[in-house]
């Protein structure tokens, strides 16, 4: 049996709190640690998710053939100043709070995030020079970011361009989409083009001109156009009926505009794809 003892640096379920901290602990190991007793809080076992907070003490015993290896990342390209890969589903990419993240099991600084539950490319910068360059990069409009996404809905005209406002709701972990700006509010623009169908939902690729949280899911919500599997901002009865609870949206395409002052200017040259699994 293993043994694995955590303290809780920030609230939340117990279930999320495993799965974020035990790489590869998916729906059915959390389920039978529960079922087992296998799970203490502060010394005292429990059977069933409960909610955890900040300086607890989390034991979770399991035995070793519990979780199948996972690999949640798959290098697309390194040379000495990058890494590239493509990130599964079902990680975050950098926390302060949790054990198992992709910058921990990569070992270099992420310049940019993706959510948990959106696979695709992301970018590591392996040198403090690179990291400066990439973030002003991906501060200043220099690095265009293009998704695919498959959704329940139709657009009526492609290309459309979204804009509006996106608010923190930090207390429920999500954002709110608003036309009029607002205290706190930040401006947002996506544009959304339908490419195919497939099926009864459609292929839709995404390009951000800004780049928030959680602003691709949240900004289609708004106009009805529900990311298959989004189980936050997505069509709970229509992800039922489908049976979808895998979110599906991938970050493909990653271009870079370095100017030619810059060290990373041959990345300019650079094709960084990947494919949705997805699809």
């Amino acid at each position: 049996m293993k043994t694995q003892i955590f303290t809780v640096k920030k609230e939340c379920m117990l279930s999320d709190f495993i799965k974020a901290n035990i790489l590869g602990a998916g729906f059915v190991f959390i389920k039978t640690v529960l079922k087992n007793k296998d799970v203490k809080i502060n010394g005292v076992r429990v059977s069933t998710d409960t909610w955890v907070d900040i300086g607890d003490t989390v034991q979770i015993f399991y035995k070793d053939d519990a979780i199948k290896e996972w690999k949640p990342y798959k290098i697309i390209f390194e040379d000495k100043n990058i890494m590239v890969v493509f990130k599964n589903r079902g990680i975050e990419t950098n926390s302060e709070q949790n054990q198992n993240t992709l910058e921990k099991l990569v070992g270099h600084t992420a310049v940019h995030r993706l959510d948990v539950n959106t696979e695709g490319l992301l970018v590591f910068a392996k040198t403090q020079e690179a990291a400066g360059e990439l973030k002003y990069a991906f501060e200043n409009g220099l690095v265009k970011k293009t998704y695919l996404a498959l959704c329940f809905g139709k657009l009526q005209k492609s290309p459309l361009t979204l804009t509006g406002y996106l608010l923190k709701d930090k207390a429920a972990g999500e954002v709110v989409i608003t036309k009029e700006k607002q205290p706190g509010a930040v401006p947002i623009k996506t544009v959304v083009e339908f490419v195919r169908p497939t099926g009864d939902f459609s292929v839709m690729k995404i390009t951000l001109v800004t780049g928030r949280t959680h602003q691709i899911r949240a900004h289609l919500a708004s106009v009805g156009l529900h990311i298959v599997g989004d189980g936050k901002y997505g069509n709970v009865k229509m992800n039922k009926l489908y049976d979808h609870d895998k979110q599906c949206l991938c970050a493909t395409e990653i271009k870079f505009t370095f100017p030619n002052t810059s060290p990373l200017y041959y990345l300019n040259n650079k094709e960084f794809t990947a494919k949705p699994t997805f699809l």
